[in-house]
């Protein structure tokens, strides 16, 4: 197994590993229940249902150009290139909605999120690589190394609220707002920047001497060690910070014109459905851990086996500081706190309903946080422009969603809902043979009326 430090440093230039918030599916849908404040927090008052309850949620995204699967076995791409790793994964295990009337509603999510990113200039990476002189050797000609590696998990509480603001005989405009009660349980950052070398051959060898670069680590406190030598979870948590986040969103309902009275309108019966939110501000804090550090001005004396042999018996935060130590003339500690932004993001959503359960939906997600800053510590959502067709009911639920990510990548997927289960896969090539790595799934188990004629007279009755 390669050393600690090794995987920190060098592997951060030879991965990209995997990579959700993206339950497509449940975009713009009214079936979405509890789970569509994700997408709008204006979507509650929105539901079919009276009253939803969700057991479980789970999603994983990866969107990746570094690694590819053959023979049940990865690899990683050769070619000179920017490299990058953008995954979350979320999970709930409680989710419920309650609708007192037409008028309002209240939503409650519990949830645990993270988000890994990793962005590199552009360098030559392959799975014979197995040392520092190894990646130095496949990359002499590249001008100078530079990457960063971000990592944030947390533990949210969504409170939602959500009601009519206006409603006409042929329309009906519906706002709100989630408060994102969060705590900071897991943080990490690392950066290199702009690490250059100079290659010298002997007779016998090649030698690589590191002559300008710096580079940053730090993680959060709840990884160190308590006194007795040991973290236990309730410490883990106890360790952490809370934060406060906030969702804003609208949606605008558009009915057909044969209706005579706004009250026949409801959650079902539109043509179109426009949404606009702007989800995720705000931050997770975090308590720096003791040994992470800021380095500056590498000794010009060190050699790549130099560096190979200080990073030999790395395991911890510990001897990861003081093997830089070592290596650069300057370094300080990294202040008592960082924090690392939430994926803030603009969600403009539009939902068309054809007649006969068919509907097409698209959502373009724009990144309010750059997915190449190598400075801030910002965490981000892949998705950029997803088209989904759907065949829906009740109880049953057929959904394609086409997606474009903010990575320049197509990817097919596909859904379905049997009751109170949803399932889909973000990309049909998991399916079969693996080409790229890019793409994931999720899975959505919750319970509700499933009484098609109870769902619409309650919403058919005048308030």
């Amino acid at each position: 197994m390669r050393p600690f430090a090794f995987i920190l440093t060098v592997g951060l230039f030879t991965c990209s590993q995997v990579n959700g918030q993206s339950y497509t599916s449940t975009y713009g849908s009214a079936y979405a229940g509890s789970t569509g404040i994700r997408n709008n927090p204006s979507a509650s008052v929105n539901s079919a249902y009276k009253w939803d309850l969700t057991f479980f949620t789970v999603q994983a995204k990866v969107s990746t150009n570094s690694l590819f699967m053959r023979n049940d076995s990865v690899f990683l791409t050769h070619p000179f290139k920017n490299r990058f790793l953008h995954n979350n994964i979320d999970i709930s295990l409680f989710n419920f909605l309650y609708k007192p009337n037409n008028k309002h509603a209240f939503a409650i999510n519990l949830r645990a999120r993270s988000y890994n990113h990793i962005r590199t200039e552009p360098l030559t990476a392959s799975d014979s690589i197995y040392s520092i002189h190894d990646f130095l050797v496949q990359n002499r000609s590249t001008p100078y190394l530079e990457g960063f590696a971000t990592h944030t998990g947390w533990l949210e509480a969504d409170l939602n609220y959500s009601r009519v603001l206006y409603e006409s005989y042929n329309s009906k405009l519906t706002g709100g707002i989630t408060l994102q009660i969060m705590r900071g349980i897991s943080g990490a950052f690392a950066r290199i920047n702009k690490l250059s070398y100079l290659e010298t051959k002997t007779s016998t060898d090649t030698i690589y001497n590191f002559i300008t670069g710096g580079s940053a680590f730090g993680y959060s406190s709840n990884y160190d060690e308590s006194p007795s030598g040991t973290t236990t979870g309730s410490e883990f948590v106890k360790n952490s910070l809370i934060g406060l986040g906030l969702s804003i969103g609208a949606e605008y309902l558009l009915y057909g014109e044969n209706n005579n009275s706004y009250q026949q309108n409801n959650a079902i019966n539109y043509q179109w459905k426009i949404g606009v939110a702007l989800m995720d501000l705000g931050a997770n804090k975090f308590k720096s851990g003791e040994f992470g550090g800021q380095y500056r001005n590498i000794d010009p004396t060190i050699t790549d086996m130099d560096v190979d042999r200080k990073f030999t018996n790395v395991e911890s935060g510990r001897d990861l500081r003081d093997s830089l130590a070592t290596i650069f003339t300057t370094s300080e500690n990294i202040s008592n706190r960082f924090k690392v932004g939430n994926p803030t993001r603009l969600v403009l959503n539009v939902d068309r309903s054809f007649g006969n359960n068919l509907y097409l939906n698209t959502d373009l997600s724009i990144n309010l946080h750059g997915t190449s800053g190598f400075r801030r510590l910002l965490s981000r959502e892949a998705n950029l422009l997803t088209v989904t067709p759907r065949w829906e009911t009740l109880n049953w639920g057929f959904y394609l969603p086409i997606q474009y990510n903010s990575q320049n990548q197509f990817h097919i997927g596909a859904a379905f809902k049997a009751g109170p289960l949803v399932l889909g896969l973000h990309n049909l090539q998991w399916v079969k043979q693996i080409k790229n790595l890019s793409g994931g799934g999720y899975l959505m188990l919750s319970i509700h009326p499933f009484n098609k004629r109870k769902v619409i007279s309650k919403l058919d009755c005048p308030e």
